[in-house]
């Protein structure tokens, strides 16, 4: 059997650990999509398990708890396809934005048809509601809508943690030219974030973390506002 800490080694970006919250992130698929554990006091959170199920279950199995649900920043292939997967073996509920559902029920729409990931389609989800909103903040999950990228993309704040899925990466922004992004709305989006005070650590969804004093100082797409 192989050594499990070697696995974790394998397979984990980095490991950040303080009092409140411990987060960890795990890079799968073709893409090199950035899926993150969040150890909260009270629950287990999985962000964006894109791909590669079987590297998401040995972080679990050689770290644990397991994850007690899934939120996801938006619905294109690269960060839903190993979802199936996680949700049987776990029993867990999957949320994700209600402007995404054409998204994740469409191999098409969300580019698995395309890419050659064997149009996979979500027939299993939950769509986030004014219930869910409230039940998340409880929890210190607070969503933040940021259409552009596609329509139901979202931001999951975390304290003071920023997970910005594909809408905000170090020294760049996602693109608007899949299917339901638009210019107009990524601009609206990212004002959002811009306008933030900053002390916030940004996770994006692919790439290296960043911070938003960073991003306002050396992000193209946000400094002078060249978008706005």
């Amino acid at each position: 059997m192989q050594n499990k800490s070697i696995l974790f080694m394998m397979f984990s970006g980095y490991y950040l650990e303080s009092d409140k919250m411990k987060i960890d992130r795990l890079i799968v698929g073709p893409l090199a999509t950035n899926c993150y554990i969040i150890r909260l006091d009270s629950m287990v959170l999985l962000i964006d398990p894109g791909a590669e199920p079987a590297i998401i279950t040995s972080y679990f199995d050689s770290k644990g708890p397991e994850p007690d649900l899934i939120i996801n920043t938006h619905g294109h292939f690269d960060h839903i396809s190993a979802i199936p997967a996680i949700v049987e073996k776990y029993n867990i509920p999957f949320y994700i934005d209600p402007d995404e559902r054409e998204i994740i029920t469409d191999s098409l729409k969300n580019g698995s048809s395309i890419f050659g990931e064997n149009n996979l389609l979500l027939t299993t989800y939950n769509l986030i509601d004014g219930a869910d909103i409230k039940r998340f903040k409880k929890n210190k999950i607070e969503i933040i809508k940021t259409s552009g990228h596609s329509p139901g993309s979202i931001v999951i704040k975390i304290e003071k943690n920023l997970f910005t899925g594909d809408l905000l990466f170090k020294g760049s922004i996602g693109r608007t030219d899949l299917f339901g992004g638009s210019v107009q709305d990524i601009k609206r989006s990212l004002l959002k974030i811009k306008n933030m005070e900053n002390g916030y650590k940004i996770f994006p969804g692919h790439g290296l973390e960043t911070d938003l004093e960073s991003e306002k100082k050396n992000n193209y797409y946000l400094t002078n506002n060249v978008l706005f």
